[in-house]
């Protein structure tokens, strides 16, 4: 009787034979073939083949498929020559690739290719380095977000000495050095304008300094105060050049918005509404979504129906690179892109909630400055997790706003403070509600619904 690992052994072969090594080391491994002498001969061929493939794969600058294609044939045939050859190759176009990341200013990106080295085993000198030139420009990334842009060139100093050939590490110098010039002259102007509450100063003096440090805590708290004191609205005097539209043109604001100030991780425009439109932020323009750009007044509608998203062009707009005319349906990670160079990343990241995220991946910002914006369904969570519609890592559990009965509430695992009242873990919000927990403090400011500007 023709024995059955035989015909497993030869349906390996053709499988070999027909290009298709998964099926054929799958097959080795999972039928244990390799246990006779035939099958170790075929194992030897389709690791040698998928080590010439890995290595194809650098070529192409696959580097994941390259892996994939190491890593089986270590599973199948452990580490032979000619595995730790292509190994090795990997691991010096991966190490090239990090060094191409640092040199055009990504250094979240090194450092993520570096941890994944790392959890191979690799152990290189070359990667050492690389990793402490990427801990310095991560860090000096950071400072410059918050203004400090002394230490910030002080990092950069350190990075240029460990890799004196990343020329492109003394133009970030450099440009450390001008932004805080800059910074410098502005704050000054800052400090003088609300030492004499010269509020409607105030407001674009701390829009600039946060266009330059979009962390800087002098900026926000100045233009929070600045809010506070006046009651007139302010009009930006900053307005993209264009004709002024006729009172039917502009638009209306599609229902409640506020800002979400979260202490030590940032601002976020919130709207409540199902649909919102994205415009320009000019003065008069009625619009949910306002943007300091040179783009239509009403420029796309985003939509929620049920628990997807549609985005419908109203003027030029490009989906993930390519132009649309018509309604479109929007997934995870979606770039949108109105007229020429405003960029919008879509994000859902919680799997239980149908609220979103537009993070600006362009150079513009929203009016009022926020960090991101969140289209809120039923819920938005915030807490230490990535998957979290706001991340905030220094927290230890998430903290949940949701919807009821037309009411903003809170919920947490703990008991919270909300307006000065200590609750049991939950509680109503209104528009200008501050929160407050043992980790935690966060902060609601009411946008008025007529306009695309706070009041002032």
């Amino acid at each position: 009787m023709f024995q059955t690992w035989r015909l497993k052994l030869r349906e390996a072969e053709e499988a070999y034979k027909a290009g298709d090594l998964a099926k054929a080391c799958r097959m080795l491994i999972d039928e244990s073939l390799t246990q006779f002498l035939p099958g170790r001969k075929l194992a030897t061929k389709v690791t040698t083949r998928k080590a010439e493939r890995a290595i194809s794969c650098i070529n192409c600058s696959d580097l994941e498929s390259a892996w994939g294609e190491i890593d089986e044939a270590i599973l199948l045939s452990g580490e032979t020559t000619a595995v730790l050859q292509a190994r090795q190759k990997i691991v010096e176009a991966a190490i090239r690739n990090v060094g191409v990341m640092l040199r055009t200013g990504d250094a979240t990106a090194a450092l993520t290719a570096i941890e994944s080295l790392e959890n191979r085993k690799v152990a290189a000198a070359p990667l050492v380095t690389l990793k402490q030139v990427a801990q310095r420009i991560h860090s000096a990334a950071n400072l410059v977000t918050r203004g400090k842009f002394a230490e910030a060139e002080s990092q950069l100093e350190i990075a240029m000495r460990l890799r004196p050939d990343f020329a492109e590490l003394e133009q970030g110098r450099l440009d450390c050095r001008e932004r805080a010039k800059k910074f410098g002259s502005l704050t000054e102007q800052l400090h003088q304008a609300m030492a004499t509450a010269s509020w409607s100063e105030v407001v674009p003096l701390a829009d600039q300094l946060l266009q330059l440090a979009p962390e800087s805590t002098l900026a926000k708290e100045a233009r929070k105060q600045a809010w506070a004191k006046v009651g007139a609205k302010f009009v930006d005097s900053r307005r993209v050049p264009g004709s002024w539209a006729s009172e039917n043109e502009l638009g209306e604001v599609n229902g409640e918005r506020f800002l979400l100030w979260v202490d030590g991780v940032g601002g976020y425009l919130v709207s409540l509404a199902s649909e919102v439109v994205l415009g320009q932020a000019a003065p008069g323009n009625r619009v949910d979504i306002p943007i300091l750009a040179d783009i239509s007044r009403r420029h796309a509608k985003i939509r929620r129906d049920g628990e997807g998203y549609t985005i419908e062009p109203l003027h030029v707009l490009r989906l993930n690179g390519k132009a649309i005319q018509t309604k479109a349906i929007l997934s995870d990670g979606d770039e949108i892109e109105l007229g020429s160079g405003v960029r919008f990343r879509f994000r859902r990241p919680h799997a239980l909630s149908a609220s979103v995220r537009l993070d600006l991946i362009s150079r513009h910002r929203t009016q009022p400055y926020a960090d991101s914006i969140l289209l809120m369904a039923e819920s938005c969570v915030l807490g230490p997790r990535w998957q979290n519609h706001v991340v905030c890592p220094d927290w230890e559990a998430d903290v949940v706003l949701y919807r009821q009965d037309d009411e903003l509430y809170c919920r947490a695992m703990d008991a919270i403070e909300i307006d000065g009242e200590l609750c049991d873990g939950r509680g109503r919000l209104n528009g200008n509600s501050h929160v407050a927990g043992s980790d935690f403090s966060m902060s609601l400011e009411e946008l008025d619904r007529c306009t695309t500007q706070p009041l002032l």
